[in-house]
């Protein structure tokens, strides 16, 4: 097959970068890991939403690698990390964040947040503050009891469902659907971005795995995981919200609930984004945030 010359690949993001793609113990967790950039730079760690995988930040590694020496990892349950037969609450990747940041033998980090990355690393910049320079969060989430409504519920239940069907039965098609609700523009859902998630899927246990993931996000889980009024208000790092605001959902609630609580943060409305703005307007985030992580 001859592809045509605007053919879209995410190699088209990575096939000049220098990086190192491994595996380490984060508090007892086998966690598959990216890294690029300058190792005497300062540190920066992306995390990524439900369901994905360190490629969900492939738009955005070039650039912060630049002027950061910048990571990225698989949570407990996803990707190519450990799948151990728990429920994965919050907590757990809060966790291996913390024993990731210890492996690489890391002082001081900025963060990244992608969704329940967002939750995770808002979660451990208030428990560690000295341990993190700034933060970021896109797409943010942990406020449910705040943001949620019986009819919002009662969809999630419906995406979490349908998204377990896409797992128990990976087709190229349930993927491209998946993959609708984080990128709108078609052309944006790139085929080996697609290859990526299907095969990701398709490893041995992977519908255990991502049950015991959903699990964990589940309103039943809700009281042990969100992020409260007081854990808001005591963020005490530099901190940038960036709301898709072309969006309206309980991500874009959520981020009026950061920008509420924090103190002092830095609140940008995007538009041209869903729910994966790193992807869908890379060059225009990847400009925000450098400017962010470099202020001072």
């Amino acid at each position: 097959m001859q592809a045509s010359a605007d053919y879209r690949s995410i190699w088209g993001y990575l096939d000049t970068l220098a990086f190192t793609q491994g595996y380490v113990d984060a508090a007892g967790v086998k966690t598959r890991y990216v890294q690029a950039g300058p190792k005497d730079a300062p540190a920066l760690i992306m995390i990524h939403g439900m369901g994905g995988s360190w490629e969900n930040f492939t738009a955005n590694f070039a650039a912060h690698a630049q002027h950061f020496n910048t990571f990225a990892f698989d949570l407990v349950g996803h990707g190519y990390s450990a799948k151990p037969d728990k429920v994965h609450a919050v907590e757990d990747y809060v966790a291996q964040l913390g024993g990731f940041i210890d492996a690489h033998r890391l002082t001081r980090v900025s963060l990244l947040g992608l969704s329940i990355g967002g939750w995770v690393s808002t979660k451990f910049t208030v428990r560690h503050p000295e341990r993190v320079d700034r933060l970021t969060v896109l797409s943010a989430w942990g406020r449910p009891r705040a943001v949620e409504t019986p009819e919002s519920i009662e969809g999630l239940r419906k995406a979490l469902a349908k998204r377990l069907e896409s797992v128990d039965n990976p087709t190229w098609e349930a993927i491209d659907e998946v993959f609708a609700g984080l990128i709108a523009d078609p052309k944006g859902r790139m085929p080996d971005l697609l290859a990526l998630r299907l095969r990701l899927y398709q490893q041995p246990g992977m519908s255990k795995a991502m049950r015991n993931v959903f699990a964990g996000i589940a309103p039943e889980s809700w009281d042990r995981n969100l992020l409260t009024d007081d854990e808001l208000k005591r963020v005490a790092r530099p901190t940038l919200v960036i709301a898709c605001v072309d969006h309206p959902d309980v991500f874009l609630k959520s981020a009026y609930e950061y920008k509420a609580l924090i103190p002092g943060v830095k609140f940008v409305e995007l538009t041209g984004a869903s729910h994966w703005p790193q992807w869908e307007c890379a060059d225009e985030l990847n400009r925000i945030n450098l400017e962010f992580l470099q202020s001072r």
